[in-house]
């Protein structure tokens, strides 16, 4: 009988469950969907009942195809910063928070004045900002008093499930360090920063590696499930760690491009180096004594999807044809149109720019179109555009003091064999493509496969589970040319920062 690790991924869109062998291959998996609520203007709340309930539906699925003692381990992984503030009868006290949510603007600016800014990048390797657990816990104990004095403890997504499933209140490395709360560091709470914050260290969940065997599944969550009662439960970590180990990136000199609507870098580091000026978090990895920068890009994926549903109408009819997705129909057009898309270029800056530009006012744009262009020059030019962020980005890692030395890529965008081109032309580095493009739901069966010992090193574990599917090499010419275009585009945006400007300031002046 295969032995069995099933991997769950609480998502912001839904939970992925995949079940896998012990040399990472897929044996089943199922999804299922649950909503974002907005009950205020910038508000974004889920109902964590909503992600266990999901997760026992996608567990059912998978656990009625397999043999009922195959599973020997379950991994967690999850969206991160959202927490569930519970009581001490093990119930919700209210929605979770989650990234998406921008209430706690004031608290971050109550922060800055609480403790310095600086020291807490140094202590946490993060900057002062909304989207942490700390500042959305003092919107509560400001907001909602009478919910906050009640909190026992707070659990992230993936953590809640775990306590749905074996009773054990308690989180990893990566999930504290995303609550600007935690010593990177020390690895623990931090005193200095609960202390000036006023939130005490016993409503935070006891931190776990992410590898570590947290508690077993309970005779009550195995009948909801299906899952075998007594099958070990591994903590686990957040999303972007896990993507990482599941493409086999844990060492320092090896990058994980992690895509979709957006994408993030993800640099391995065999120490804590925080950004000293604070635009590039570092974070705890999900492997021991491993930790990792992350790099956010924004409208990456989301730029080649704005542009179908706005200008793709005849490749989706086209498409369901051939049943074959738009996408195939954008490469193959694109794939005709000579590097540079005769002089166009796509600036992906949907909702302001994150990473490499860090312009909160910049927007997106075409220029250089002429009445020779065709929609294939567009498409091109949205290929390219987005792999010089993710050039520009490289630099900033380097920067950094990383010497880059292995790039891997998982997501969506990877699905493309054109654009998978470009990147590695552009880069001037192979670009590696793993069997398991949606990586998450795997690295956590990686540390399942630690943690149950079914492997005795994560050196070992990775060789046996993670392959590559594809390699792409740069072409020397291609690379050269680009290199051109690159410095073209660059001297651009600089032009177009004076005009980002003026087109907020017009936008702020027609919403008073």
């Amino acid at each position: 009988m295969s032995q069995i690790i099933i991997g769950l991924d609480i998502g912001t869109g839904g939970c992925k469950t995949v079940a896998f062998d012990v040399n990472g291959r897929i044996v089943a998996e199922a999804f299922e969907e649950y909503r974002v609520y907005h009950p205020q203007m910038n508000w974004a709340e889920q109902d964590p009942e909503e992600w266990w309930n999901a997760a026992k539906l996608a567990l059912k699925k998978i656990t009625s195809k397999l043999p009922s003692q195959s599973v020997i381990g379950i991994g967690l992984t999850s969206q991160r910063e959202a927490f569930v503030p519970i009581d001490k009868a093990g119930e919700k006290l209210y929605n979770s928070i989650i990234w998406l949510d921008m209430r706690a603007i004031q608290q971050k600016d109550e922060i800055e004045k609480l403790i310095p800014p600086e020291r807490v990048l140094k202590i946490t390797g993060v900057p002062v900002d909304h989207i942490f657990s700390a500042a959305k816990l003092l919107w509560l104990k400001k907001n909602l008093p009478n919910v906050f004095r009640k909190i026992d403890v707070i659990l992230f997504a993936k953590d809640y499930i775990a306590f749905k499933l074996c009773g054990v209140k308690a989180t990893d490395h990566s999930m504290a360090s995303r609550t600007m709360l935690f010593d990177i560091n020390k690895l623990k709470w931090s005193d200095e920063i609960c202390e000036s914050l006023e939130i005490s260290m016993d409503i935070l969940p006891e931190v776990k590696g992410s590898w570590e065997v947290v508690g077993e599944v309970s005779s009550s969550a195995s009948e909801q499930t299906g899952l075998p009662p007594g099958v070990p439960i591994v903590s686990g970590g957040g999303d972007r760690p896990c993507e990482a180990l599941g493409a086999g990136v844990y060492v320092e000199g090896d990058v994980n491009i992690g895509t979709g609507t957006g994408t993030v870098f993800e640099a391995s580091l065999s120490k804590a180096k925080p950004d000293p000026k604070g635009l590039i978090d570092c974070c705890c990895h999900v492997v021991p004594n491993t930790w990792e920068y992350e790099v956010i890009i924004n409208a990456t994926g989301e730029s080649l999807r704005w542009f179908r549903d706005n200008f793709g109408y005849e490749e989706a009819y086209k498409a369901k044809e051939e049943n074959v997705s738009p996408y195939v129909l954008f490469d193959r057009i694109a794939a005709n149109v000579p590097p540079g898309a005769g002089g166009l270029f796509y600036y992906p800056y949907l909702w302001g720019a994150r990473a490499p530009k860090f312009d909160p006012l910049a927007r997106s744009a075409f220029i250089g179109f002429t009445h020779a262009h065709r929609k294939s020059d567009f498409i091109r030019a949205i290929l390219e555009g987005v792999a010089f962020q993710y050039s520009e980005t490289l630099q900033l890692v380097r920067g950094l003091g990383v010497d880059v030395r292995r790039i891997t890529m998982t997501g969506g965008e990877a699905k493309s064999n054109l654009w998978n081109q470009i990147k590695t032309d552009v880069l001037g580095m192979s670009i590696h493509v793993p069997e398991v493009l949606d990586a998450a739901a795997l690295g956590s069966c990686i540390l399942v496969s630690v943690g149950v010992k079914v492997y005795a090193d994560f050196k070992t574990a990775v060789a046996k589970m993670v392959r590559i599917s594809k390699t792409y090499n740069p072409n020397p010419k291609a690379h050269s040319e680009y290199a051109k275009l690159i410095k073209a585009y660059q001297k651009i945006y600089e032009h177009y920062k004076e005009c980002f400007r003026i087109l907020a300031e017009l936008s702020t002046a027609e919403s008073t």
